[in-house]
């Protein structure tokens, strides 16, 4: 349904960084937009042009499914940010490769925030795109704007995002610009290679933001099983994962829920950490663990969280 973008494969080899395959990387090319037509999804009421969907304003497909919310999340005021449910959607799911909000604490959403605009929280992979966009958000938003949107989203409660398909063999796959993969036309299918491959349910519906529309993960077969034994290890310098993150991994207080999170994203920010991508004081309780971890540990980790229930 979406014009095409150029993109290009990322690199499978053994010299590539061993997180490559959770920083998906293309061409630089135009940005992607909504085919012309009007489109409807199955689980609403309403329909939308292309022309709205390809708007400054979010599109709320499904206006019953969430509170009422406030104007930053759906609308894009003069010279201000992009609206947060344009990625985050309105019930904070998210689109494909972006951060599930639902849920997590207000003060965490809103002191996330404060490290982009710092320079705090940047990306390992240099000009990464979604993250230069979020720093540029987080510097035009206002305080009072960042307090409601964080309000919003804690509010909400987390749903099942994804469905876990264990195989040595994925479609294959191209990277964007943007940062994520998309299903490559006629090419089959390759192998896994030690990788976490993301691609949506029914990319139509996700390429119009429909947000009941999931996302599998496909993964290998056994790194999750690796995964839960690194998460539960404790001594020789690791810390069980559960006495920060809560005994089920959905978060304690401030620190967050990471049971059920887009292992792309997982793996990015544990490879951004351990690289001095992300910094402050936050992150400098995770610079002992992360240190430890190789690409593959990180992966088997990405593997396991993703399976559990949010």
């Amino acid at each position: 349904m979406a014009t095409a973008f150029p993109g290009c494969s990322y690199d499978h080899s053994e010299s590539s960084s061993p997180a490559a395959w959770a920083y998906p990387s293309g061409k630089p090319g135009p940005e992607p937009s909504v085919a012309p037509g009007t489109y409807h999804i199955p689980d609403s009421k309403r329909s939308f042009t292309a022309d709205q969907l390809n708007g400054d304003d979010a599109m709320d497909w499904i206006p019953e499914d969430h509170p009422a919310p406030p104007q930053i999340i759906w609308h894009m005021r003069v010279d201000g940010p992009i609206p947060c449910a344009a990625c985050h959607y309105f019930n904070g799911k998210g689109f494909l490769e972006i951060p599930d909000l639902a849920g997590l604490p207000k003060a965490y959403i809103i002191e996330q925030v404060q490290e982009f605009r710092s320079g705090r929280r940047r990306s390992y992979q240099k000009n990464r795109s979604g993250t230069g966009l979020m720093i540029g958000v987080a510097k035009r938003l206002t305080d009072s704007e960042l307090d409601a949107a964080a309000d919003y989203y804690s509010r909400l409660s987390r749903r099942p995002w994804f469905r876990i398909v264990e195989t040595n063999s994925v479609p294959s796959t191209t990277a964007t610009y943007f940062g994520w993969l998309e299903p490559a036309k006629d090419r089959g299918t390759e192998p896994i290679k030690g990788r976490i491959i993301e691609l949506p349910e029914n990319w139509d519906r996700s390429w119009v933001e429909d947000p009941h529309s999931g996302v599998i993960a496909y993964i290998a077969p056994g790194s999750a099983k690796r995964g839960e034994a690194l998460v539960h290890a404790s001594g020789n310098g690791f810390a069980e994962c559960s006495s920060c993150h809560g005994s089920d991994l959905r978060g304690d207080g401030n620190v967050p829920s990471i049971a059920g999170r887009s292992p792309a994203y997982i793996s990015r920010m544990l490879w951004d950490m351990k690289t001095g991508a992300r910094s402050g004081p936050v992150v400098a309780l995770m610079q002992p663990v992360v240190q430890r971890l190789t690409g593959p540990n990180i992966t088997d980790i990405a593997a396991y969280l993703v399976s559990l229930q949010p």
